[in-house]
């Protein structure tokens, strides 16, 4: 007679000897040799993909706000008449915190040169002050929208509509050397500035290195309203000096003082968004249409220029007055435009 100790023994060894499972214990580092195997795999396929993307991870000092997107009413009374209130829903993103500073677009450009993505040439460039000879930087080679200019080095401060010259402190701050065929900063205090004098080229060829977007219009104001539906893009909703860095309430004021100044320089809004209000004006990846808005839309973006080719900007800046910083405000542009208050942020899926 066989001993039931001595029949578990011999139904183990059976066991064993027919290959069935491992035990509990076992179970759970196969599943954790399994689960390393996936990462190996997944980080193949993400190495695969970077390659197929042949994008760069995005500067280190980037801060991404993560949003949940969901339904929001977009627009509001203007103007133009082109902002009808619609109900718009959009899926979740990230957006950058800040804008787009100077040493961030400085680590993109010399990168680019060294990719072959952009040229640096002298030209003769007009504004309503005259003409100057200034370093522009161009799209090259294989770069997105080549040929077109990204920046403009701008040795002035620029200058108004009506021929007034603007603050020293409105050039462009970063500079270039033929030699070494390298980018860095006039002034490395002027390191966390808005980028400036900036086109929807030069913004959009940035976000497409870095495999990243520049906001659609109903992202960009989903973000600026803050969850609460705010009619400026601050704290609170309302606007103040001490909310936003911009030139009052009235248009068309000249201030010969006026300039960006360092981003996050005043409060955020309720997503933790600094300076969606002034400072600098912001591209957005939408061509502008006056009737593009309607109800119900998901992640809507109009990619499809009209014949005058204009691209949406948004958020006033320094030198525009109160009504432009609404959230809902809406302005356009020629891509090929930028001068000292044009900049930019970026989102990530």
């Amino acid at each position: 007679m066989v001993k039931s100790t001595d029949l578990l023994t011999l139904l183990s060894v059976l066991f064993l000897l027919a290959g069935c499972p491992a035990s509990t214990g076992d179970d759970d580092a196969s599943a954790d040799d399994d689960a390393a195997g996936d990462d190996d795999a997944a980080d193949d396929d993400d190495a695969a993909d970077d390659d197929d993307d042949d994008t760069s991870p995005l500067p280190a000092s980037i801060e991404l706000v993560s949003l949940e997107g969901g339904e929001f009413t977009m627009g509001g009374s203007t103007t133009a008449n082109d902002a009808p209130e619609v109900g718009v829903s959009l899926s979740p993103f990230h957006i950058s915190a800040h804008e787009i500073t100077n040493a961030q677009y400085l680590e993109f450009l010399n990168l680019a040169v060294a990719d072959g993505w952009v040229s640096v040439a002298e030209e003769q460039v007009m504004d309503p002050c005259g003409s100057a000879t200034e370093s522009v930087v161009r799209g090259a080679g294989d770069a997105p929208h080549a040929g077109e200019i990204y920046v403009q080095l701008a040795r002035t401060g620029g200058c108004t509509s009506g021929g007034e010259p603007e603050h020293i402190d409105n050039q462009s701050w970063i500079d270039f050397d033929p030699p070494s065929q390298s980018f860095s900063l006039l002034d490395p205090d002027k390191d966390d500035w808005p980028a400036n004098w900036l086109r929807w080229y030069g913004a959009s060829a940035f976000a497409e290195y870095y495999g990243v977007s520049l906001p659609s219009e109903a992202q960009w104001e989903f973000a600026a309203r803050g969850g609460q539906q705010l009619q400026y893009p601050t704290g609170d909703g309302s606007l103040g000096p001490d909310d936003a860095n911009y030139n009052g309430d009235t248009p068309g004021v000249y201030n010969p003082d006026g300039h960006s100044v360092a981003v996050g320089s005043y409060p955020p809004n309720p997503f933790g968004l600094y300076d969606m209000g002034g400072n600098v004006w912001e591209w957005c990846e939408d061509a502008y249409d006056a009737d593009y808005y309607s109800e119900g839309a998901h992640d809507p973006l109009n990619g499809s220029p009209g014949p005058e080719g204009l691209r949406v900007r948004r958020g006033g800046s320094w030198n525009y007055h109160s009504a432009t910083l609404m959230t809902y405000a809406r302005a356009s542009d020629l891509p090929e435009r930028g001068n000292n208050h044009f900049g930019f942020r970026i989102v990530v899926p």
